[in-house]
């Protein structure tokens, strides 16, 4: 009787016929793969393919999908868990594998054996403290009217450096090999982090200063193309979030949050909200930013990724 513990996988395990004890351990043989899948050491101990084994039978007992993320580097692990799986009963189909290129430096790749690994609380520090000087380089050419204290610039350079290096991994695409440049990672004027999340900070300063003015979600006045190109965006998000999901690529999301940017940054170059010329219009522009605010906000935190009030 399954019991969906390790020491059930083993004791199942050890009755395959494709199981030997060979070099002061148990291990899995496999018709057409040169490398043995070890899960019992002589000293009884288990490996984490073996507890992930466990792990996958619970997955398959309590969801109708199971995704795993790996690393390129674990590809022949990912094909032994599945082939023992099956060997195990269970059906395969339902899991999915995510298999990740390595995370480089434009120096070469990073490499805990040779010593050039980089830790990942360092590399965020690291990411802050440079979101920091960028932020307070900005502050004297900012627009709005609200005044930043020595809080505001910690949150927002933790808000920027954090989002900075999430974003640009997720938004590559998982086959693809990524280089990590901090240039580009914190540059407020490229399709980066703080380029997607400063559009969120102005949707923001805008609703902020619309005193009196309510918003009017009311598509009428909003005639010209760059409004209703900024609308359709805007209503694109659940179909771009559900394909996402569906083909396990988060990568669109992000995508997604540039196509936002650009439609929004144009919409506030050619349209006044507050100064328009009507009131109508006026309300109804700033419903339109307050949708866009609210799908980068929720596009942004799909992607783990914080959306500053103001920056």
């Amino acid at each position: 009787m399954r019991d969906g513990s390790t020491d059930d996988i083993v004791a199942r395990l050890q009755d395959f016929e494709r199981s030997v004890y060979e070099d002061d351990a148990w291990q899995l043989t496999f018709e057409d793969v040169d490398k043995n899948l070890v899960f019992l050491r002589a000293d009884g101990t288990s490996l984490y393919t073996t507890r992930d084994l466990a792990h996958h039978e619970w997955k398959f007992a309590n969801y109708d999908r199971a995704v795993t993320v790996l690393g390129e580097d674990h590809k022949l692990q990912a094909d032994q868990l599945r082939r023992a799986l099956r060997m195990l009963g269970n059906d395969v189909d339902a899991l999915e594998n995510v298999i990740y290129s390595y995370v480089d430096l434009p120096k070469g790749k990073m490499s805990t054996r040779e010593g050039t690994g980089v830790q990942l609380d360092d590399l965020l520090d690291e990411a802050v403290a440079r979101a920091r000087e960028e932020v307070e380089s900005r502050l004297d050419d900012r627009l709005r009217s609200d005044e930043l204290d020595a809080d505001d610039v910690d949150r927002i350079a933790r808000q920027v450096g954090v989002g900075a290096v999430r974003y640009d991994i997720v938004a590559k695409q998982p086959t693809k090999g990524i280089t990590f440049e901090w240039e580009r990672a914190l540059d407020f004027e490229a399709q980066s982090a703080p380029y997607v999340q400063y559009v969120h900070a102005r949707c923001c300063g805008i609703l902020a200063e619309a005193d009196d003015l309510e918003p009017t979600p009311d598509p009428a006045p909003l005639t010209t193309d760059v409004e209703r190109d900024l609308l359709r965006t805007v209503a694109r998000l659940p179909g771009v979030v559900a394909d996402a999901a569906a083909d396990l690529e988060p990568h669109r999301v992000a995508t997604y949050t540039r196509e936002l940017g650009d439609r929004f940054n144009r919409f506030y170059r050619e349209c006044p909200v507050l100064g328009a010329d009507d009131a109508e219009t006026a309300a109804a522009r700033l419903a339109l930013v307050g949708a866009a605010r609210h799908a980068m906000a929720n596009a942004l935190a799909i992607l783990g990724v914080e959306a500053p009030d103001s920056m």
